[in-house]
């Protein structure tokens, strides 16, 4: 049975992946570097013995900080306007200051976070802003978040808001299919990766099968829910993919059909 995080010290996580205190506490305060090997060792043990820093302890004891975190992986488009507005309204509203961070989670082994425990009473993270490995752990020492527009990883109970991403697309793709007679229906899909993007063209897939229409993959654009990529992959289809015929054009969201407009 591990030991519970308030009585685990910094000594216990140095001993246990055999590294030396200063090491542990230069990844910690994230004030040096730390080799890959010896990162993803402490990450493991820090989630094994769930370990939380002192003062990261005492944030959240006392909630001191008044602050509330918001991590978004870009502010590229003009979604993100009227989110940070309500989402700073409401923190505002309850008495805390809000810190929004942008982070590129594929960065993580080079660059920690830069809100969470540390300096902040709770966070909010948007969309794929944190790998499922970072939830987890921040999970597992009772860090309280809130998920944006993605669900949590399997059998992790984090609260989140998103939308219905695969029957409203499915509805809408089979609406130009059923009301307008179209066939040939180009997609302009999201980050790869990002859970709205794959969730949205899972939808605008099983609109295809469910009306008999064969998936074409050279109907398919990426446009990154961003205005400018929308724009130049369009602009390249229409210059060079003349041989594809298409008859409507659906895309992620507001910017990429901008961007497609504009084209």
């Amino acid at each position: 049975m591990s030991r519970r995080s308030s009585s685990v010290t910094i000594r216990d996580v140095a001993r246990k992946a055999g590294v030396s205190v200063a090491t542990v506490s230069r990844y910690i305060n994230r004030n040096a570097t730390v080799s890959p090997e010896v990162s993803e060792r402490l990450d493991l043990v820090l989630t094994e013995l769930k370990y939380v820093p002192h003062a990261a302890a005492r944030h959240l004891a006392s909630r001191k900080t008044q602050v509330i975190g918001l991590l978004l992986n870009n502010l590229h488009n003009d979604f993100f306007v009227p989110l940070l507005n309500g989402v700073e309204a409401v923190v505002r509203r309850k008495g805390y200051n809000l810190i929004i961070a942008t982070y590129h989670a594929n960065s993580r082994k080079e660059m920690p976070p830069p809100i969470g425990p540390h300096n902040t009473d709770g966070l909010q993270v948007f969309s794929d802003g944190l790998v499922d490995e970072d939830l987890a752990h921040l999970n597992s020492i009772g860090f309280p978040m809130v998920l944006v527009h993605r669900t949590p990883p399997p059998a992790i109970p984090i609260p989140s808001v998103t939308v219905e991403n695969v029957e409203i697309t499915h509805t809408l793709v089979e609406h130009l299919i059923r009301a307008h007679g179209k066939r040939r229906i180009l997609f302009l899909r999201g980050p790869i990766h990002q859970e709205d993007s794959l969730r949205r063209e899972a939808g605008y897939k099983s609109a295809l099968e469910a009306n008999g229409i064969p998936f074409d993959e050279n109907l398919i654009l990426n446009g990154d829910f961003e205005r400018d990529v929308a724009y130049h992959a369009m602009h390249e289809f229409l210059q060079n993919g003349r041989h594809v015929e298409f008859d409507s054009v659906f895309t992620g969201d507001d910017d990429a059909a901008i961007g497609v407009l504009r084209a």
